[in-house]
C-alpha cells in the first residue's frame, strides 16, 4: 500500500513540476506486449487495443475507464499483488502513476501511436561480401516431378538435374547445370510452384520469381520488405504465395502475394514476435502454419488468415513445420530436440518424440509410409486396418543424422520418446541446414553447413554425396 501512495505522489510531483510523465501506451508496449500480444495471449489477455483491454482475459476485464482503483491491470502492478505483473520486474512508481491517471481520464487509445510502436522501422543496412570459405546450403527445393533440385548457397542458387545413375548401388545422381545470381545476401528460402513451372527465392528484402523455361528472366518484389525473407509457401492452387519477412528479436510479418499480378495484396502484421523459420499450407489450402524464434507455432485460416490455434510447448526456437497429408495434424520441431504433433483445430499436443541427442531439429517433411499403406490396404479386418498408421515424418538435425519416424502413436498427453518408431539414417560429419524430400521415391536430399549435398534412400542409406558444384561438373560425379 505504501508504494501505491508513493506512485500517486510521484505523479502529482511530476505534474506540478512540468515534467512529462511516461506515455501509457509506451509503458504497455515495453512491459506487457511480449506476453499479451495477439500471438501469446497469456492468461487470455491481449493488450493490442482499448477494446481488448476492456474485454480482459481469464481474470475478467482488465480495466474500468475512469476507475483506476477498480482496474485489475493496476492491481497487478504492485509488489503485494497475488498475480504480480510483469512477472520478473517491478514497474517504476511514475509508470504506475501514469497508467492510473490514463485510466482515470478514460483510457483514450492513440491507434496511430500504437502502430508506430509495434511496427518495426526499416533500417539502413550495408551488406558485406561473403567470405570465400562460407558456403552453407541454407535453402533447398525439389520440383514436383523430382527432376530438378535447387540449392541456395550464399547469394546464388545452384541448379541440378536429378537423373538415373548407371550404378545400381546409386539409383540417382545430380548433374550440376548452373548458378543463378540475383540476391545480394544469403538465400534462406526457395520453393517451386505446385505445377513446377516456376520457382521463387527469398533473400534480404528481395523476392524473385523465375520461370523454368525462361530461367534467366526474373520478376522481383523489393517493397515493403523490412528484413530477410526466411520462409515461403505456395497455396495448393498456386494463386497465392506466403512470404515471411523476418527481423531478429522484433515483430515479423507475413505477406500475401497474388502470383498472377505479382504483387502483395495483404500483410499480416505482427505475425510472430520474432523471426519466422518455416511456413507451410495444408494440402487442401484451408490452413497454413508458421513457426518462429518466439517459441510459438501458429495455425491460421488459409483464406481469412485469422488465428485458428496456437501451438505452445517447445522450450526453444521452433524451426520446422509440416502438416499431415490429410491436414488433421501438424508437426513442429525445434532446438529443444523435440518433434511435437498437434491437433490442428484443438491446439492439443497429441504426441512428442525426438532423435536422442539429435541437436536442434531444423527441417520436417510429413509423407505417407508406403509399406504401412500396403498393409492397411491388404488388411480385411476393418478395426485392424484402422489401427495401422501410415504416417512417415522425416527430419534433419544439427548432428548430421536424419531420422524417419513411422507408426506414430497419436494421443493426447504428448508422451515423449514413445510417440513413434525411429529409423535412423546414415550419419554425415556436418550439421544439416536444409532439406527437400521426394515423396514418391522416398529420397531425402539435405544440404550441410560446409556446402555439401547428401542423398539418402528410403531405408536411410546414404547413396550420394556431392562437394562444390564446380567439382561436380568437372568430375561428373
Amino acid at each position: 500500500m505504501l508504494l501505491r501512495g508513493l506512485a500517486a505522489f510521484v505523479f502529482i510531483f511530476y505534474s506540478l513540476s512540468g515534467v512529462v510523465y511516461s506515455n501509457p501506451l509506451e509503458i504497455l508496449h515495453k512491459n506487457c506486449l511480449s506476453c499479451h500480444s495477439d500471438v501469446k495471449r497469456k492468461g487470455g489477455l491481449v493488450i493490442t487495443s482499448r477494446e481488448s483491454l476492456l474485454k480482459g482475459g481469464d481474470s475478467g476485464e482488465a480495466m474500468v475507464p475512469g476507475k483506476a482503483a477498480e482496474s485489475y491491470l493496476i492491481e497487478t502492478l504492485y509488489p503485494d499483488a497475488d498475480s504480480h505483473m510483469p512477472p520478473k520486474k517491478q514497474l517504476e512508481p511514475r509508470d504506475i502513476a501514469a497508467l492510473e491517471e490514463w485510466i482515470n481520464q478514460g483510457a483514450k487509445w492513440n491507434t496511430d501511436h500504437w502502430k508506430k510502436l509495434t511496427k518495426p522501422e526499416k533500417a539502413s543496412v550495408t551488406l558485406q561480401d561473403f567470405p570465400a570459405e562460407y558456403s552453407p546450403v541454407m535453402a533447398m527445393a525439389l520440383s514436383p516431378d523430382g527432376k530438378t533440385l535447387l540449392c541456395g548457397k550464399g547469394s546464388g542458387i545452384d541448379v541440378y538435374t536429378v537423373e538415373p545413375a548407371e550404378d545400381k548401388k546409386r539409383p540417382v545422381q545430380l548433374n550440376f547445370q548452373r548458378t543463378l545470381p540475383g540476391h545480394a545476401d544469403q538465400i534462406q528460402a526457395i520453393t517451386f510452384s505446385p505445377d513446377g513451372k516456376s520457382f521463387v527465392s527469398g533473400g534480404f528484402r528481395k523476392l524473385i520469381l523465375r520461370n523454368i523455361e525462361s530461367i534467366e528472366e526474373t520478376k522481383e518484389i523489393t517493397e515493403p520488405f523490412l528484413g530477410r525473407l526466411t520462409a515461403l509457401s505456395f497455396s495448393p492452387d498456386g494463386k497465392r504465395l506466403l512470404v515471411a519477412d523476418s527481423l531478429p528479436a522484433q515483430a515479423s510479418q507475413i505477406h500475401v502475394v497474388d502470383v498472377s499480378g505479382w504483387k502483395i495484396v495483404k500483410t499480416i502484421e505482427n505475425a510472430h514476435d520474432d523471426s519466422i523459420f518455416d511456413l507451410e499450407h495444408s494440402a487442401d489450402g484451408k490452413l497454413f502454419a508458421s513457426v518462429s524464434a518466439d517459441k510459438m507455432g501458429i495455425v491460421r485460416d488459409g483464406e481469412k488468415h485469422k488465428i485458428v490455434s496456437l501451438l505452445e510447448g517447445h522450450t526453444g526456437y521452433v524451426l520446422g513445420v509440416a502438416f499431415s497429408p490429410d491436414g488433421t495434424y501438424v508437426a513442429t520441431s525445434g532446438d529443444d530436440e523435440a518433434i511435437k504433433i498437434w491437433d490442428t483445430k484443438k491446439a492439443v499436443q497429441s504426441t512428442s518424440f525426438s532423435t536422442r541427442k539429435s541437436g536442434p531439429v531444423g527441417g520436417l517433411f510429413w509423407a505417407v509410409d508406403p509399406d504401412n499403406l500396403a498393409k492397411k490396404q491388404k488388411e480385411k479386418d476393418k478395426d485392424k486396418a484402422e489401427a495401422i498408421n501410415i504416417d512417415r515424418v522425416v527430419a534433419i538435425n544439427d548432428l548430421g543424422q536424419p531420422g524417419t519416424f513411422v507408426e506414430l502413436k497419436i494421443h493426447e498427453g504428448g508422451e515423449r520418446s514413445t510417440g513413434a518408431r525411429e529409423r535412423r539414417h546414415d550419419k554425415v560429419d556436418s550439421p544439416l541446414t536444409a532439406m527437400a524430400y521426394d515423396a514418391s521415391q522416398l529420397y531425402l536430399y539435405a544440404g550441410s553447413e560446409d556446402g555439401r549435398i547428401f542423398i539418402w534412400d528410403k531405408a536411410g542409406k546414404k547413396i550420394q554425396e556431392y562437394g562444390e558444384p564446380l567439382q561436380v561438373a568437372k568430375n561428373g560425379e
